[in-house]
């Protein structure tokens, strides 16, 4: 999604993308006119600009972009930043793709150092002291327009209980091989998931990748969700071939392999595949994205699935627009945390059930208003039995029979309980 960055005095809006995988923001330069924008940024007009000689380089899904280390003032929503800290870009590589106006960088720099937390808008934010907490949340509409609130969570996130996840370690992070993902927001991810309405869910593990120390970043800019190059075979295997027989093909475009679906036949299993939706299970809970959000008419003759495969170090799954446009996410720099709020995420147990137990909003009373409920059967039972004169039972224990025997498959758990982790 795209947001004004207001730079320097005169003020200059730009229209920058919303970028999470680094906290370096920028804006092109009028230096640059190998691609010339509208919105360029002129150090020289600017009578705040400050600069030092330093360049700078930042590596990104798109690409790599270079140029002039600038301090200058910031406007961002409401809230003004003095000597805010951004990078002037004079050179693109030449294969830089996409938005060339800038990028709003909020990406984690909790683990940057001094020098580099200068760059950081959320931690200056805190610094000037106009926010509390250094957070922000973000829920995407379309590639361009979305609501970003800044040092505080979305009014309707507020009112519900939303998953946690915690971001990887200090050294996860500097265990990372691919620079891209250096300054992003990182956890752990540990399957991909296959359902096929409700009729088969408890075979949900029965069509799985398994995605061993799987870690999930989280790209508000890129138009795909990620994946390693070494699982395309898989997804031929466990959803092509299962769902879209001999209607899609593997090509190679501009350094990504993905999958293209001949329009008449994949628009004849449309109505079949209706019901099917790809599941990421992270921290052991699974988020849900229904297939028809996942393919894109592209051409006359083409849809193409939006998940791409990269020749990345590691077994990294870059989430982008998909899994943006179907959550609030919700990305806490103090506690180190990302949350995510929607309506179809799962509390998965451990693969032998194969169990998915729906999170709804207000399980917290759901639950509640179980114990209570069980608590008031066992009273009920206790009294009617010593009316009864069976004291002699209820002291051994009462007898399974006389209570109604409620399982805990049958509760829902709530979003902020634990629950077993796959091995």
């Amino acid at each position: 999604m795209l947001a004004p960055l207001g730079l320097g005095t005169p003020t200059n809006f730009v229209p920058v993308q919303v970028e999470t995988t680094t906290y370096k923001s920028w804006v092109t330069s009028v230096l640059n006119t190998q691609n010339p924008s509208i919105f360029a940024y002129n150090a020289k007009e600017s009578k705040t600009a400050e600069e030092e000689g330093d360049w700078d380089t930042i590596v990104d899904s798109d690409g790599t972009i270079s140029g002039n280390v600038i301090y200058d003032i910031a406007h961002v929503d409401k809230f003004k930043i003095e000597r805010f800290k951004f990078i002037e870009a004079v050179e693109f590589d030449e294969n830089y793709k996409d938005f060339k106006n800038g990028k709003m960088g909020l990406g984690n720099c909790h683990y940057a150092d001094d020098e580099n937390k200068e760059f950081c808008l959320i931690q200056r934010l805190k610094e000037s002291g106009l926010i509390e907490r250094r957070l922000f949340s973000l829920r995407e509409l379309s590639d361009t327009h979305g609501e970003l609130v800044i040092g505080d969570i979305a009014e309707d996130s507020k009112e519900r209980d939303y998953i946690l996840l915690n971001v990887l370690s200090e050294d996860a992070y500097s265990d990372i091989e691919d620079e891209q993902f250096k300054m992003s927001w990182l956890t752990k991810i540990s399957y991909v998931l296959f359902r096929k309405g409700d009729d088969d869910i408890k075979n949900i593990f029965q069509n799985n990748i398994h995605l061993p120390e799987g870690i999930a970043s989280f790209d508000s800019s890129s138009h795909y969700i990620e994946a390693p190059y070494s699982y395309i075979d898989s997804f031929e295997e466990q959803m092509f071939n299962v769902y879209y027989d001999n209607a899609c093909r593997k090509v190679n475009r501009d350094g990504a392999y993905l999958f293209l679906c001949e329009k008449e036949r994949y628009e004849k299993l449309i109505e079949s595949n209706e019901k099917l939706t790809m599941i990421l299970v992270m921290n052991g809970y699974g988020f849900e994205i229904p297939m028809n959000l996942l393919f894109e008419q592209v051409s006359e003759e083409d849809y193409e699935f939006f998940v791409h495969f990269k020749d990345f170090e590691q077994n990294i799954w870059n989430l982008g627009h998909p899994f943006f446009h179907k959550y609030t996410l919700i990305f806490d720099q103090d506690n180190q945390e990302i949350g995510i709020d929607g309506e179809l995420i799962y509390s998965l147990q451990d693969e032998t059930e194969a169990e998915l137990k729906k999170i709804q909003p207000g399980n917290k009373w759901k639950i509640l208003i179980w114990i209570l409920l069980l608590l008031a059967i066992i009273a009920g039972i206790f009294l009617v039995a010593r009316k009864l004169g069976i004291n002699s039972r209820l002291n051994k224990g009462v007898n399974s029979s006389l209570v109604d025997n409620e399982s805990i498959d049958d509760i829902n758990f709530d979003a902020g309980q634990n629950v077993h982790n796959f091995h």
